[in-house]
């Protein structure tokens, strides 16, 4: 081998051995500790409806989808299909300034471009009588499933999330997925953007949920279930949880 190509062939080969070394994991960014839950003045407008906790729930989250003119998107098609209109949130703005009151942000309302999918979720649990050391509001998602996820190592866990491969939803679960290209997962609670919907209704090869802010208004939404039971992947969902309901149930 020539002295003139022996240099350039070692050089070469520090190359290649450098692009095949495995690329050190990136460290994750420490977030801030939660701290405890904040207090809050707001009551809500009226008694639960049930006497059970998990039944107020999915009783008053029927009860809003029924407010909002019942509006119901199937996401077992592609693209998904609205089967029904609803009324949309500049039509019921005073309504969505109540979920936003559930959260100590009374100044807004339906008129402002503000996700409240999370405000409706909180003012749901809250209305069905859900203590805050068992579920703290939060206008962020990813906020109270944070929570949930802190909390369920603790005795007496009210919400054990679970992944979408380990538990089939049942009434009263919530469901909940990272959105707008988000990356939050159980191992990842990134504090990223995200939408979770209360399961309300199972049947064979789907459930339904009903969540706010869905297409503008409160909504039902029908997502597929795999023939064991567990949330079928879709593109119009990217589903990171199933939170379990262990609150008492009438049924």
């Amino acid at each position: 081998m020539s002295a003139v190509l022996r240099p350039a062939l070692t050089a070469l080969s520090m190359l290649l051995i450098g692009a095949c070394a495995t690329k050190p994991a990136p460290t994750p960014v420490a977030l801030a500790p939660l701290g405890p839950c904040p207090a809050s003045t707001w009551k809500p407008e009226a008694p639960p409806p049930a006497l059970a906790a998990r039944t107020s729930m999915v009783l008053l989250a029927v009860q809003e989808w029924a407010r909002f003119g019942r509006q119901t998107i199937a996401f077992t098609v592609t693209p998904p299909r609205t089967e029904t209109a609803g009324v949309r949130e500049r039509d019921a703005p005073e309504r969505v300034r109540d979920y936003w009151k559930s959260v100590d942000e009374p100044g807004r309302s339906g008129r402002d471009d503000i996700p409240w999918s999370a405000a409706f979720i909180s003012w749901d649990i809250e209305s069905a009588g859900v203590p805050r050391d068992l579920f703290c509001p939060d206008q962020r998602h990813a906020i109270y499933v944070e929570r949930m996820a802190l909390r369920a190592r603790q005795p007496g866990a009210a919400f054990i999330p679970h992944r979408p491969g380990e538990r089939r939803p049942e009434v009263g679960d919530l469901l909940c997925a990272s959105r707008d290209g988000g990356s939050t997962t159980l191992d990842n609670l990134d504090r990223g953007p995200g939408h979770c919907d209360i399961v309300v209704e199972v049947r064979p090869g789907e459930v339904h949920a009903i969540g706010g802010n869905v297409g503008d208004s409160v909504t039902r939404s029908v997502f597929p279930l795999d023939a064991g039971g567990f949330l079928s992947p879709i593109s119009g969902r990217n589903f990171f949880a199933v939170i379990e309901n262990r609150l008492p149930w009438e049924g």
